[in-house]
């Protein structure tokens, strides 16, 4: 998570789809498709695509990555006739806010490392001559 984002988190007005844009790396059309399913409870594939206009490929990817990132379940259902699709639905959102603060530890741990060690880090950095 660079300055940058740490800056935008913390200004005043950030919400919580910028919390979870952040802390899972996810790009505004993969926020969206979180909070369509989040409203829908649960669509297929061609659902989501239909429902936020975009190409079945570019939902895919999305969807792949809300389920990878432990946002969304993802369900495999049979059809009568033979084959399969897939149901998507979100994640109880006590369970994502679980996710969130474990995130939000871990990171201020690493950055607190950081903290700790940029005295000896500075001084490594100036003998060296590295920059």
């Amino acid at each position: 998570m660079a300055l940058d984002t740490i800056q935008f988190l913390t200004r005043k007005g950030a919400s919580c789809s910028d919390l979870i844009g952040c802390l899972y790396s996810m790009k505004p059309i993969e926020v969206e498709v979180f909070y369509r399913l989040a409203t829908d409870r649960q669509a297929t594939l061609d659902e989501v695509a239909v429902s936020v206009g975009r190409d079945r490929s570019t939902m895919h990817r999305c969807l792949s990555k809300l389920v990878s990132a432990g946002l969304v379940y993802k369900q495999t259902r049979t059809l009568k006739d033979g084959g399969y699709y897939h149901v998507y639905s979100p994640v109880e959102p006590s369970k994502i806010k679980e996710q969130a603060q474990l995130r939000v530890r871990e990171i201020s741990e690493s950055l607190q490392r950081l903290v700790d060690s940029f005295e000896a880090d500075f001084q490594k950095h100036t003998r060296t001559g590295a920059r």
